[in-house]
């Protein structure tokens, strides 16, 4: 069984206040080229396919699009969709029926069936010209650690997870009396994942799980959420995050593809990255901290021709210029280069720190105006005013005494 597994589209992500919808066209663009090319039995999308729960009637409207010209480059191939925790779970599985239509398979959510868990939902048979099975994809969606379905009444909440992936493979196994070839899609971290480009997520609660927790009896896990492509081996379980096809961020500054991968029960599967090019790539100026003045003449390398998306990357042990944005105004004149945030390394008593990072324990410590703070200085490189921290204080203060009626 031959399938193409990406994940974390982030459809209508805005770089500050940059818009993105010409890099996700294009992408979606490669994607059908790649598709019609591969010609693969099914499409594999693991979550994350918007980057907020309420997407544009505009983002919406090409996400369908892109969805009915990939199905048109190859008519005989699954397309097979999962939430991810940027998604809302409804909104995606809205049009489900009408979806399967266009060999599209929805699944946002876990539901009830006379009383039961509706496992067979989870399951759908990928079959050939015809109609053949020639194997199957377990689609999970993204479900929080708390909202796992109770299926064992005996089972404690923090086995859940553990019995609803085996109790999903066992149906599988009862299923598949052929012995086909049997593909999983998780939205999740797996324990020991590089989370390259993206550890500030983890701030936000990156939950690890580790892969022995998802069970066994499948060929491939297709996951989705970490953004940095790789794959994890343990024991005989294959699982590979496809990675974002798209940098959501300036650190993500790896190569980033689709996975063509070929699956046969019992064998390790064969794994083929095809890059997709990102028509405007992120660019950190210079590649090393540097001083304000060393930065500046680096933008002025940047082609005329080029758009791309710039970083200012400045090793600060003083002040910036009072006049620092009408200089990088000036340096990029002419240019096709979006100015968007400066990088700011500092040194301080002859140590150079980095100032944004903050562990887990740390941000559970910080008020609402320590994060605001925080934010304005890696942003700006200077500190916020004392007349902004006082009105940001004043909101933070109103809204919480509304909180409290």
């Amino acid at each position: 069984m031959k399938i193409i597994h990406t994940s974390d589209w982030h459809l209508g992500h805005i770089l500050y206040e940059h818009d993105r919808t010409a890099e996700h066209a294009a992408f979606l663009s490669q994607l059908r080229d790649i598709v019609a090319e591969e010609k693969p039995d099914a499409l594999l999308v693991s979550g994350d396919i918007y980057d907020r729960t309420n997407p544009s009637t505009s983002v919406q409207k090409m996400y369908y699009r892109a969805l009915l010209d990939i199905h048109s480059a190859c008519p005989d191939m699954a397309i097979i969709v999962t939430a991810g925790n940027h998604d809302s779970k409804a909104m995606l599985e809205l049009g489900r029926e009408l979806w399967q239509m266009a060999g599209v398979t929805v699944v946002g959510q876990v539901e009830r069936r006379d009383g039961m868990i509706d496992l067979d939902r989870h399951i759908i048979a990928i079959r050939d010209g015809n109609g053949d099975a020639k194997g199957y994809v377990v689609a999970v969606p993204h479900i929080f650690d708390q909202n796992y379905p109770v299926i064992d009444e005996n089972a404690p909440k923090e086995e859940r997870r553990r019995v609803f992936f085996g109790t999903l493979l066992d149906r599988v196994a009862e299923i598949d009396t052929d012995n086909l070839p049997v593909v999983m899609m998780a939205h999740l971290t797996i324990a020991n994942s590089n989370c390259a480009g993206h550890e500030q997520d983890v701030v936000g609660g990156i939950n690890e799980v580790s892969q022995e927790e998802l069970g066994g009896g499948y060929d491939y896990l297709a996951l989705g959420h970490i953004h940095f492509p790789q794959t994890l081996r343990k024991d005989n379980s294959v699982a590979r995050y496809s990675g974002a096809p798209v940098p959501v961020s300036f650190d993500e500054n790896y190569p980033h593809s689709v996975s063509v991968v070929t699956v046969e029960r019992g064998k390790l599967p064969e794994i083929r990255e095809v890059r997709i090019r990102n028509v405007r790539p992120m660019l950190t100026v210079p590649s090393e901290p540097s001083a304000f003045s060393v930065a500046l003449d680096g933008l002025k390398e940047i082609r005329s021709d080029e758009e791309c998306y710039v970083r200012l990357n400045i090793l600060m042990d003083s002040p910036m210029p009072s006049d620092y944005m009408e200089q990088i105004t000036k340096a990029l004149d002419g240019k096709r280069a979006a100015y968007c945030c400066c990088r700011i390394t500092r040194v301080e008593n002859g140590a150079v720190s980095d100032d944004t990072a903050v562990t887990y324990d740390e941000f559970q410590e910080l008020s609402p105006l320590d994060v605001a703070q925080r934010f304005y200085k890696s942003k700006f490189g200077t500190e916020m005013s004392e007349q902004m921290s006082d009105m940001i204080s004043e909101a933070i203060k109103r809204y919480t005494e509304e909180e409290k009626i």
